[in-house]
């Protein structure tokens, strides 16, 4: 099976942003999964996504750039917030990250991104003065338009995976170890995410994260997405690696 990963899609300059490639394997192993990112996927290239005993691992000619398993995510939901809530915490993210952000191109992050472009999911908390030794919630909003839809009703799971990447990893600058992150990079190791039902077009939908754990360069995250009805759409965990 081939994927390739359009320009479009980048998280870094150079290469594909993690939680859409994550995403365009999952759609084709069709169950809940876990992708684990070995290499930085290369951007307007045919890859070959192979089957290899229990695990599905993605190829650039003959670099291991993915490896994905199906999984169960076993964490609970992160907590709902209101839609407004959430607009706030957007707010809030993208006014403490907009001037110093490492990746202001990203597909999903990006600020440079214009709307209809990229996802612009600025992500951070209810309160920018909380205590820095708790562990924030962290939110922002999505209402994904048509040009994410292949049937026009229904959004492409692979977006999804996308909108479940970037905000994760944010929340990791609003836990309890956020002062050893201060001005750190860090990039997306592994994701999982179980999805119950896809938005709709144009559906209003919420993103929660909360940083759980940070081992050495590791550190783990948990997010989830709801419909304004607080309905859960889907829920997930993420390792993010710190570059030093």
């Amino acid at each position: 099976m081939e994927i390739f990963i359009n320009k479009r899609f980048n998280g870094p300059p150079n290469s594909g942003n993690g939680g859409y490639v994550a995403g365009l394997i999952a759609k084709e192993i069709g169950k809940c999964c876990e992708v684990k990112l070995v290499a930085p996927p290369p951007l307007e290239k045919k890859l070959l996504l192979k089957k290899s005993n229990e695990n599905y691992e993605l190829y650039d000619d003959e670099t291991l750039v993915c490896i994905a398993n199906t999984t169960t995510v076993d964490n609970d939901p992160c907590e709902f917030v209101s839609f407004s809530d959430a607009l706030l915490g957007s707010k809030n993210g993208l006014s403490k990250f907009e001037p110093i952000h490492a990746l202001p191109d990203c597909f999903v992050c990006g600020p440079n991104r214009k709307e209809g472009d990229g996802l612009r999911l600025f992500t951070g908390p209810q309160d920018l003065d909380s205590n820095p030794s708790e562990d924030d919630l962290v939110s922002t909003t999505w209402v994904p338009d048509k040009g994410l839809s292949s049937d026009g009703k229904h959004i492409n799971s692979e977006y999804l995976w996308s909108a479940m990447d970037c905000p994760s990893g944010w929340s990791a600058h609003f836990g309890r170890h956020r002062n050893e992150l201060e001005g750190q990079l860090v990039v997306l190791g592994k994701l999982a995410v179980e999805i119950i039902r896809v938005p709709k077009v144009e559906e209003k939908c919420i993103i929660t994260a909360k940083y759980s754990d940070k081992s050495g360069r590791k550190i783990l995250t948990n997010i989830s997405m709801y419909s304004a009805e607080q309905e859960l759409l889907a829920n997930g965990n993420a390792t993010w690696i710190l570059i030093t």
